[in-house]
């Protein structure tokens, strides 16, 4: 690192490419990031959404379109399965 604060990067960064997905989402969207059915945005907008949240992002505040499309998500099985609090790696 070059002395910056690396956390606080990490978290604009988040809340900046959220804040476009979400107002893409909010034109696009009829249940999912583009469209009716789960795409690639929707595979990578939901880790994004919990890094989000690591960063101390409130995302359901913040982002409310994406928030329900992840919602959406996490009632598809292979979401719920590929879900990081679901990995047998996972950190406790």
């Amino acid at each position: 690192a070059m002395g910056g604060d690396e956390r606080a990067f990490a978290k604009a960064a988040n809340d900046k490419g959220l804040a476009s997905i979400e107002e893409v989402a909010n034109r696009l969207s009829s249940g999912f990031v583009v469209g009716d059915a789960p795409t690639l945005a929707d595979v990578c907008l939901v880790p994004q959404m919990f890094s989000a949240r690591r960063f101390g992002i409130d995302t359901a505040a913040r982002f409310p379109k994406l928030t329900e499309i992840e919602r959406r998500c996490e009632g598809i099985a292979a979401f719920s399965a590929a879900h990081p609090d679901n990995q047998p790696d996972r950190v406790a």
